[in-house]
């Protein structure tokens, strides 16, 4: 992904890198929508009843809208490094969005952490940036190849020392 700036950003600051969630953090949400329209088509499926295509399409609509809420979500929650800072943008609800940044200085410790299976597997995790007085100054949730990007936070804070 590339973002060539962002708001908020101060004058000569340098984008180092840019991370979003994995892929299968929508995973849930494709099956819950899937299941939905599963649920929508019984009716239809079993005793054909004259309202089962309302049902069918309600249900369509419904998981539909549920995926794109979860797509959104997704989509709107980024990670970004720059040679100042680290930033997370997350978009918690619809009309929810959190911001938090840490300046490269203040980082004294940044952990990853994969758990299960599936984070074994398709190697994403989190990511634990800690500074003095915080157990967890920020979380990057969900990142693809959680240990690059420790790797990468701590080059940029040794450089930025």
């Amino acid at each position: 992904m590339k973002i060539e700036s962002f708001n908020g950003q101060k004058e000569g600051e340098e984008i180092i890198a840019v991370w979003r969630q994995h892929i299968w953090v929508l995973s849930r949400t494709t099956l819950i929508a899937i299941l939905l329209i599963v649920i929508g088509s019984m009716p239809l499926a079993f005793w054909s009843p004259s309202w089962g295509a309302k049902f069918l399409l309600f249900f369509i609509a419904v998981g539909g809208l549920y995926f794109l809420l979860g797509f959104f979500l997704w989509f709107n929650t980024v990670y970004i490094l720059t040679d100042l800072r680290v930033m997370t943008i997350a978009q918690q609800r619809f009309m929810i969005r959190k911001i938090n940044e840490i300046p490269l200085p203040n980082i004294q410790n940044v952990a990853h952490i994969k758990k299960g299976i599936f984070q074994m597997i398709f190697d994403f995790g989190n990511v634990e940036v800690q500074t003095a007085g915080a157990v967890t100054g920020m979380n990057l949730k969900n990142v693809e190849h959680p240990y690059l990007v420790q790797q990468k936070i701590l080059t940029a804070e040794k450089k930025g020392i």
